[in-house]
């Protein structure tokens, strides 16, 4: 019996502790949730303005050194024996004969423009790969999808290749650059 006394009393003073912990923790919460009021209640502070210190780097140019030249050798001169020219036999050429065949199956000839820009098509965008997509739309139309989409409707609908150039005209485009120039090769396919 004493020993149940003695767990008993031990459970008391586990409970009395655990109860005690209770109420140390209820106080640090209660103090966190009147700390957070009283931050929700606090003004925003003003922005500060930091100042940027630029410095200024000075480049200071080196002499330039001009390589020397290096010397120029002129190969000797290779000498080659005369050839030893010997008289070719006369040959007679043989007869001519002509022979009938049946008429060869040929390809359809290959119109020169189609060999210049590729197979020709009946829609532009047809003809535009997604990566050319993509670079046509940043280099010519400056990232402006939209505007691309409308130019290519608007030069399907039109009846020659000299219709689209006076159309394209009108943006504008460097004629030098490589895109636009891969752009012109798109335009030959849908007009020929």
């Amino acid at each position: 019996m004493e020993e149940l006394i003695k767990y008993f009393e031990s459970l008391e003073a586990r409970i009395a502790a655990l109860e005690e912990a209770q109420q140390t923790n209820e106080a640090v919460i209660a103090s966190l949730e009147a700390e957070l009021e009283d931050l929700k209640n606090r003004p925003e502070p003003e922005p500060q303005v930091v100042e940027k210190v630029v410095e200024k780097i000075v480049e200071v140019e080196k002499p330039s050194v001009e390589p020397e030249p290096e010397p120029i050798v002129e190969p000797e001169p290779v000498v080659e024996p005369e050839p030893v020219v010997e008289p070719e036999p006369v040959v007679e050429p043989d007869p001519v004969v002509e022979t009938k065949t049946e008429p060869e199956l040929f390809e359809e000839p290959v119109a020169p423009k189609a060999v210049l820009y590729g197979k020709p098509v009946d829609d532009i965008r047809l003809a535009i790969s997604l990566g050319d997509r993509f670079l046509y739309q940043r280099e010519l139309f400056g990232q402006n999808a939209e505007l691309m989409q409308r130019t290519l409707t608007e030069l399907n609908e039109l009846g020659s290749f000299d219709e689209a150039m006076n159309y394209i005209a009108k943006f504008g485009w460097d004629t030098e650059s490589n895109t636009y120039q891969q752009f012109i090769v798109t335009l030959h396919r849908r007009f020929g």
